[in-house]
């Protein structure tokens, strides 16, 4: 970090940096002095040594440091990203349609396999009547339906071998923290009503939580809300303990793994109560990610991560389904890639499946390209995307275990995306991207640039039609910035791809994607 002036600086002068910057918990400043280098530059240098959310300003003395002036600029704030939150590639597991943790543990290799470096579990807390694992009875067990039968250790026990074997196979989980509401029967709501949001409308006095789906407001019969605004202080206190408890007692196994917490419908929180959460997450947890699902305005959203330390919030691709609007979401997504980390799966346990999303199944290969290559680095798909599922897996209601012997049509295209992610660092940031599809209507195609100093980069096309072939003319040597011929390499099929004057042919059949490095000819 420098300051610079066009003039020069009194003499003498001191200049000191003050900073939250490597505190375990993100709270306690401290002062690192910066270095004259000549009248008119000051300059130091400070490496963070663990991920968090920090604030920072700059302190002047001209009395050689009996008083100080502080910068009257506002906290500037920087986010260190947890090493586990670059190339993520996340498989969301559904418990329900699962079997026991003994059929979870035995699927390990298959999901590693895959090219999935982390599971996202959906909650696995006692289920209520309705059988969501959103709608948990108790917060603190694993569900009956998940034991191992003849086993003789709880369930907790068993939880913590599954960890074990995930990480021995460098596997990170992730478990999600439902902070909002709990299942109208739950322990919470039969002996303390008084914790949940009233509602005299409703014949038990509990309100139930909510959501807004497009076309008005609905709710969920079998949730109620958590009262964070209780008016009796004293309980009020109670909750916020009990539910930060929660959040402390599933982030313990998520760590233990190098993993995450997701936050789940995060935009519905109680702010106040979010920010104390994350406090507590981050000092008991320093490098425990945080995964957000967070829906809100653009100046909430960044006004709203540095207090919750949020590493990734969900992007939602599928909601652009057509190109244009498509290509506009990911530029939206780089550009406020500087402050916000985007995970971007190609759907998710709530949204439908690619063939339901976008027409048919073979839509998986171009919109998991895009999903894991255009965006920021993190991506995933939900359990059954594989398969080729026509319906998405509903997660409502414990099922038979899924027949994980099928045929399995994207299996080798997924691993082979996850593994050029994992492979190339091109594709794991933002800053580098630039579109090249002149505004197809049906291909999405950019470039980006190789990180390591080459003379590289990377062709990123895809065909979102879904019923024709299509094509277009790319002119790679502008984007390589190299004279002269031009060689290519299909990073999907291992193919050479003919390069005529540094202009390329891409010729698309429908669903068809290309990802194809570029680099001078020797």
């Amino acid at each position: 970090m420098s300051l610079s002036a066009q003039d020069c600086f009194p003499d003498p002068l001191l200049v000191r940096l003050v900073t939250t910057l490597n505190s375990k918990a993100g709270n306690v400043w401290s002062h690192v002095p910066f270095k004259r280098i000549d009248d008119s530059l000051y300059t130091c240098r400070l490496i963070p040594d663990h991920s968090g959310v920090y604030s920072f300003h700059a302190e002047f003395s001209v009395d050689n440091g009996v008083t100080w002036l502080q910068d009257t600029v506002p906290d500037a704030w920087i986010l260190i990203d947890p090493p586990q939150a670059k190339a993520l590639r996340l498989y969301t597991l559904i418990p329900t349609v699962s079997g026991t943790i003994a059929d979870w543990r035995s699927d390990l290799p298959r999901i590693r396999d895959l090219g999935f470096n982390a599971i996202h579990l959906l909650p696995i807390t006692p289920l209520g009547s309705s059988e969501s694992p959103y709608a948990a009875r108790n917060l603190f067990d694993v569900d009956a339906n998940y034991l191992i039968p003849g086993s003789l250790a709880d369930g907790l026990a068993q939880l913590e071998e599954f960890a074990e074997e995930a990480k021995a196979l460098s596997i990170r989980l992730c478990f999600d923290l439902v902070l909002n509401h709990v299942a109208v029967d739950s322990e919470i709501a039969r002996h303390a009503p008084d914790w949940i949001v009233p509602d005299q409308s409703r014949p038990d006095g509990l309100k139930r939580a909510g959501y807004w789906s497009g076309q008005g407001w609905s709710t969920w019969e079998d949730l109620v809300l958590i009262n964070y605004e209780h008016p009796a202080e004293t309980a009020r206190q109670e909750i916020r303990a009990y539910m930060t408890d929660y959040a402390l007692f599933w982030a313990k196994f998520a760590n233990d793994t190098g993993g995450f917490v997701r936050f789940d419908n995060l935009h519905s929180s109680d702010g106040a109560f979010i920010e104390q959460v994350s406090s507590a997450l981050h000092a008991e947890f320093p490098e425990l990610g945080i995964l957000a699902e967070y829906f809100t305005d653009d100046r909430t959203l960044l006004e709203s991560l540095p207090n919750w330390g949020l590493d990734l919030v969900l992007a939602t691709p599928w909601n652009y389904r057509w190109v244009p609007d498509l290509r506009g979401y990911l530029t939206y997504t780089h550009r406020q890639a500087s402050q916000v980390r985007y995970f971007m799966p190609i759907t998710t346990h709530d949204s439908g499946t690619p063939a339901q999303e976008f027409g048919t199944a073979e839509s998986t290969i171009p919109r998991y390209v895009v999903s894991a290559l255009l965006g920021n680095g993190a991506t995933g798909i939900v359990q059954g995307v594989e398969y080729g599922l026509k319906e998405k897996v509903e997660f409502i209601g414990v099922k038979e275990r899924m027949n994980l012997q099928a045929d399995q049509p994207y299996a080798s295209i997924i691993r082979r995306i996850n593994a050029i992610l994992e492979e190339f660092e091109a594709f794991q940031g933002d800053g580098n991207m630039h579109f090249v599809d002149e505004g197809h209507a049906a291909i999405l195609a950019a470039f980006r640039q190789d990180r390591t100093g080459q003379s590289a980069g990377f062709l990123v096309a895809c065909n979102f039609d879904i019923s024709h072939p299509q094509r277009l003319t790319v002119d790679v040597s502008a984007y390589l910035g190299a004279e002269g011929s031009v060689k290519g390499v299909d990073l999907i099929g291992c193919d050479s791809v003919e390069c005529v004057d540094g202009k390329v042919d891409v010729r698309l059949e429908p669903c068809d994607a290309w990802v194809v490095r570029f680099s001078p000819s020797e």
